[in-house]
């Protein structure tokens, strides 16, 4: 082994040659531009693969990966479905000396990292399954090699990655994948109990947690190549930390918990950046880093490691693998700053970002935890107020919240069921939907079902409300009965003049925008309604085509399917067979899952000036957002891309439309199809994602200052329960 030590004198170029031969053997040089003198130090001399070095809690040590060649295997077939080698882990001194395996056999070891406490080291192995990934754990000494997660005890999940002990050595994240999707959990040591705390969807992994506890900084897909994103430990906080829409991974804490580095490739280039822990400050630490030749970018779980960056406990070193182009042999660095990293980079130029506008910053539960679902926001006209309508009491009630999730209170407090409240423009009444009596519909597709089997079914068996319009003082006094005999299917909409309420009804023409004027009373100021007038058709019901199914009717039922029943016990557990169920499905049929409310609400929204109005309809077969003039002239369709578009709502400057938008991701336990928000812009029709988990997003609603879109998501408590988000734009 040789170790060449560069002197802080050095100027470093950038190239990234490994040249140098010594004693007949090559000799990797790293060279690389900076503003901040390091030495770079070898602690391997590449004559096997090494990659993935970590930090033991006292720097003492480093626990890595040596990856060995399985020739035999190649020859024979044994590996043709994944990466032919094996990997186990290795211990040494942090100078390099001191070499000694850890773990043995022909399996794949990988993803190391030291318990809080340093006597123990937990990773991923294949050693139960050859096809599926465990978390284990072992003592530095070789002792008490432990299984610490059974993948076969829960048939949901595939496999576990990433491994990470929290600070105070309680806990463990770790990352679940659940039919392709991974997602951040946390599982307490003790009573082995796990919780999950991000939604997945596009990917999110290699979670760390800050060294006080706060917060988890991860790696997403969800918006885009790869970003690095925190959430706080409750799972109810995220922050987005970076915007670039090129590949941004392996984000780590240092120790004093201030600041996060993180890898970048871009154009064939890796790139070692640090920044603040809210994401301030980004500074391009180490420029050009070797990058492993050729299948670097392999998806397989064993690639997993190789540009992770480990942070000497005193703040000073970093740890990580650097490759040798030619011999396409890896070697373990240290790059030392020989000062404390957080104070020396400082010294380096910012980069600049400019954000587009209505760019996600940051999400946030404001009404989750507990055993209820919240739906249909609506923000004050000062924008410090949230309604909603929420079940946590047994029936559906009309309930306010501070913008920033503090000062809960109830405001309607009958036996009845009220929902869908809208504030008037000037924030004196609110106006929202009674419901007078239910309906009990038996499809025809029940019908064949039940002569098919002697199983009790309640599928598409629908309860089908009659809700009135109502309007009461903001206090919840006062509250009088505006329509009635009309079957309202929508949110109320408020003309900002006050004078008027738009929504949509059901009837023998099928659904249609009306709107309903409004006077005041000359005692009180009380509003009451006068007249009804119906502005146009906006729905084909002959042509009806559900936005929200538990199955679609081209889905392959034939693949994985125990996982697509434990998804219908999941959702319709009055399901009694649910195999027999989903043999109905293969031929084509498909079942509708019930919307909370018992029947999907439709919206309607006014632009700030009154003489526009936006609505989703299917008149195109399609559900689309569509726009018309108050009088119901200029009828124009603003989104043109597939998949439902659900929920517009306008933004305060009329230049934007918020709604609900399907993403199509695979299927999911954590919900039916995947709705999440999109902006659309009403002049260019341009349509933007706004968040991108795996789960339904509904009802978004823009506060006053377009800053913050509140919306309903069923992201809380385990997918189990919709609740009130919110989001932070630019």
């Amino acid at each position: 082994m040789y170790i060449k030590k560069l002197t802080q004198s050095l100027t470093l170029t950038l190239s990234l040659s490994l040249l140098l031969i010594l004693a007949g053997e090559v000799f990797a040089d790293t060279q690389s531009i900076s503003d901040i003198p390091y030495n770079v130090i070898r602690i391997t001399d590449g004559s096997s693969k090494d990659y993935q070095p970590e930090f033991s809690p006292d720097g003492k040590q480093i626990v890595f990966i040596k990856e060995i060649s399985n020739s035999e295997g190649i020859k024979s077939g044994e590996f043709w479905h994944k990466t032919p080698y094996y990997m186990n882990l290795w211990l040494m001194d942090s100078d390099g000396k001191n070499r000694r395996q850890l773990t043995s056999g022909e399996v794949q070891d990988f993803a190391p990292m030291f318990t809080t406490d340093g006597k123990s080291i937990i990773f991923v192995s294949n050693r139960k399954h050859g096809n599926r990934w465990d978390i284990w754990s072992i003592n530095v000494d070789g002792s008490n090699l432990t299984r610490i997660t059974e993948i076969e005890k829960n048939e949901l999940w595939e496999r576990i990655f990433y491994p990470s002990p929290t600070p105070d050595g309680k806990g463990m994240l770790f990352v679940v994948y659940q039919e392709g999707h991974p997602s951040v959990w946390l599982m307490d040591m003790e009573s082995r109990a796990v919780k999950r705390i991000t939604s997945g969807g596009t990917g999110d992994d290699t979670p760390v947690m800050s060294p006080d506890g706060k917060d988890i900084v991860f790696k997403t897909y969800r918006l885009g190549a790869g970003g690095i994103w925190s959430i706080d430990r409750s799972g109810k906080n995220y922050k987005r930390l970076t915007y670039k829409y090129y590949r941004e991974f392996y984000p780590a804490w240092s120790p004093n918990g201030t600041k996060i580095s993180y890898v970048t490739y871009e154009n064939g280039i890796f790139d070692l950046w640090i920044m603040d822990r809210d994401g301030r400050n980004k500074k391009r630490l180490i420029k050009s880093i070797p990058l492993k030749p050729s299948d670097f970018w392999s998806e397989h779980p064993i690639e997993s490691g190789y540009y992770r960056v480990s942070w000497h406990p005193y703040g000073t070193k970093l740890a990580l693998t650097l490759w040798d182009q030619d011999k396409k042999e890896s070697y373990l660095t240290l790059f030392d700053f020989e000062k404390d990293i957080t104070m020396v980079s400082e010294s380096l130029s910012d980069e600049t970002e400019s954000l587009k506008d209505y760019t996600l910053i940051g999400e946030k539960d404001i009404s989750g935890d507990g055993n209820w679902d919240d739906f249909g926001p609506s923000f004050s006209p000062d924008g410090k107020t949230i309604l909603f309508a929420s079940n946590r009491k047994g029936n559906w009630g009309i309930w306010s919240l501070g913008a920033d999730g503090e000062g809960l209170k109830q405001i309607t407090k009958g036996s009845g069921d009220d929902i869908a409240p809208v504030f008037s423009p000037d924030g004196k009444e609110i106006a929202f939907l009674k419901k007078t009596e239910d309906k009990k519909l038996r499809s025809l597709e029940d019908e064949k079902l039940k002569s098919t089997t002697s199983q009790p079914l309640n599928l598409s068996t629908s309860v089908i409300s009659t809700y009135d319009l109502w309007i009461m003082n903001s206090d919840g006094s006062v509250a009088r009965q505006v329509t009635k005999g009309i079957s309202i299917i929508s949110y109320p909409a408020w003309n900002p003049n006050g004078k008027e309420i738009a929504f949509i009804t059901k009837g023998d023409k099928g659904h249609e925008i009306q709107f309903i004027s409004l006077n005041k009373d000359s005692v009180g100021g009380v509003s009451q309604a006068y007249t009804v007038n119906r502005l146009i058709s906006i729905w084909d019901i002959e042509n009806d085509n559900s936005a929200i199914s538990l199955f679609e009717k081209n889905e392959d039922f034939t693949s994985n399917k125990k996982y697509k029943i434990a998804k219908m016990q999941h959702f319709l557990p009055e399901v009694k067979n649910p195999a027999f169920i989903l043999s109905r499905f293969i031929k084509g049929e498909a079942v509708t899952l019930s919307y909370p409310l018992k029947e999907f609400l439709y919206k309607a929204s006014y632009n700030t000036s009154g003489d526009k109005i936006i609505f989703e309809s299917n008149r195109t077969g399609n559900i689309d957002i569509w726009s018309v003039k108050r009088d119901g002239t200029e009828l124009t369709r603003i989104t043109k891309g597939n998949g439902p578009h659900l929920n517009p709502v306008f933004s305060p400057d009329n230049k934007k439309i918020a709604f609900a938008h399907r993403k199509e991701i695979g299927v999911s336990i954590s919900n039916t199809t995947n709705y999440n928000i999109w902006i659309a812009d009403v002049q260019t029709d341009e349509e933007m994602m706004i968040n991108g988990e795996e789960q339904t997003d509904w009802n978004p609603v823009f506060s006053p200052d377009g800053k913050k879109i509140a919306y309903v998501t069923n992201r809380s408590g385990d997918f189990k329960h919709y609740n009130i988000w919110m989001l932070y734009l630019k």
